[in-house]
């Protein structure tokens, strides 16, 4: 074995490793020991050592004279574009295919995969405990982001009413352009000008204090409404509004990403019994030797995989988990955009983009807060379960493959359906999610008047305070009175 051969896949390196023979009696002849276990002086028969140095010595490149730089007539300055023919191969199928995957840091992943891995095992007594936690810490989770996008329209449908704060829809977004542009009228009716620019509260804050005066000298009502002014509520930076929804959208299209691949797990996998849970070793030497020639243990050998859901536990997935979740975030979403649509400030309106993202990552801390160690590491050590076959790349030849790049790839090739490849296809995707929910901002909220200029519908106060979840969440408007408390100036 360790004499070299003429052809280099062949030449084999036995590293240096003590031997200690010793006669084994018994079944006779002789057999290697050491004081642990049989096998070489480290534990590993002397047979596999040898098996497993030719292997690695198949496996790792080594130095070769330019003779012995072809492999079936294909040069060695060809290889990298055999590497790229199949790599590139494999690669499109997972972009356009992909895997049946689960979230492994999320409840809502843990809620689908350890009711299935406890079914698999036969509902042993300690995985049914870890699916019932799972269970009541998925109720945690919906209760924790209900209540907090509740809690989010409540302060958008009822108390920005009860301040007085009309909406913000695009009041001073083109100041740079006043007095001749749209949106150059504020909610008093008065042109824009820098100087005359305030957040909300620093403009309520000045129109009490001038209708303070006045009630108090209202004898000199006139003169005060000359001089006092309280100057005009409007956002400091359209664009900089723009771009910070643009980045809220970048944080939960990826929340919406795990979405869609639950739900595509759901409806991919086979509708059937199967195992989530195997115990199975490789078949190039016996278990024994695995566990000292690779430092396994009996845990190693215990493999978790997304395999198939019977039709009742997918019909419970989707309607107590999918739904829900697709719920939050369609809420959270909306009632995002209408948040950061109302912020005027530069500098709030960045800190609020980022903070909002908080509420969805609720189940992620859920989970690694509360979740028993069990759970977490059969959630990390889950396999995802891929829907394409490499069979196809694995079976070709080198110079299948080379003939294959050339054909696709090179040359008259090289564009031939692929110029839709350089289209930002998430970037559009994320760039479309974003105006839909600022066109349902402006829908709901603002009226556009004849010259382009974009303002806040009537306002109206709230009959009352009802604690209404549902209709918080997805900004439905409850009761309000019939007068309203505040009209765009003419």
């Amino acid at each position: 074995v360790c004499e070299r051969s003429s052809s280099p896949r062949e030449n084999f390196a036995v590293p240096e490793m003590p031997i200690h023979f010793s006669y084994g009696g018994g079944r006779g002849g002789y057999s290697q020991r050491n004081s642990n276990r049989e096998g070489s002086a480290d534990g590993v028969p002397f047979v596999t050592r040898i098996k497993l140095a030719a292997a690695k010595n198949l496996l790792e490149p080594s130095e070769a004279t330019p003779a012995e730089s072809s492999r079936g007539g294909i040069t060695e300055a060809e290889m990298p574009k055999v590497a790229a023919s199949k790599a590139i191969s494999i690669l499109k199928k997972m972009e356009t295919q992909g895997f049946c995957s689960i979230e492994s840091a999320s409840i809502y992943g843990a809620a689908v995969a350890m009711p299935q891995i406890a079914r698999s095992a036969g509902w042993p007594g300690s995985l049914l405990a870890q699916v019932i936690q799972i269970y009541l810490f998925l109720v945690l989770n919906f209760v924790l982001q209900g209540f907090l996008l509740s809690m989010i329209g409540e302060e958008q449908m009822k108390w920005y009413a009860f301040s007085g704060q009309m909406h913000l829809c695009d009041f001073a977004a083109a100041i740079e352009n006043c007095p001749d542009g749209p949106n150059c009228k504020g909610p008093l009716g008065t042109t824009y000008s820098a100087p005359r620019l305030y957040d909300y509260n620093i403009w309520a804050t000045r129109i009490y204090v001038r209708d303070s005066l006045k009630a108090v000298f209202p004898e000199k009502e006139k003169e005060l409404m000359e001089k006092v002014d309280p100057g005009e509520y409007g956002m400091e930076n359209y664009y900089c509004r723009f771009a910070c929804l643009f980045l809220f959208m970048l944080s939960v299209v990826d929340d919406l990403s795990s979405t869609y691949m639950l739900a595509r797990t759901l409806w991919l996998v086979p509708t059937e019994y199967s195992s989530w849970i195997n115990y199975s070793y490789p078949a190039w030497a016996d278990k024994d030797e695995i566990i000292a020639i690779k430092e396994l243990g009996e845990l190693d050998f215990a493999h978790f995989s997304v395999s198939a859901i019977p039709w009742h536990w997918k019909l419970f997935n989707v309607s107590c988990i999918l739904v829900p979740k697709c719920c939050l975030w369609l809420a959270l979403v909306r009632s995002g955009v209408h948040y950061l649509m109302e912020t005027a400030g530069i500098v709030e309106v960045i800190v609020n983009a980022m903070a909002l993202t908080f509420v969805l990552e609720v189940d992620e801390m859920v989970f690694n807060r509360f979740a028993s160690g069990i759970t977490k590491h059969i959630m990390s050590s889950i396999r995802d379960m891929p829907t394409f076959s490499t069979d196809d790349e694995e079976e070709e030849s080198d110079e299948q493959a080379l003939e294959r790049f050339y054909q696709t790839e090179v040359g008259s090739a090289r564009w031939a359906g692929k110029k839709l490849l350089i289209v930002p296809v998430r970037f559009l995707q994320v760039l479309g999610i974003q105006l839909l929910f600022m066109w349902d901002y402006y829908r709901s909220n603002c009226v556009r008047l004849e010259d382009g200029s974009w303002v806040s519908k009537q306002m109206h106060l709230p009959v009352g305070l009802e604690y209404s979840p549902l209709k918080l969440m997805f900004g439905i408007e409850s009761a309000t009175q019939h007068e309203p408390f505040w009209t765009m100036p003419d």
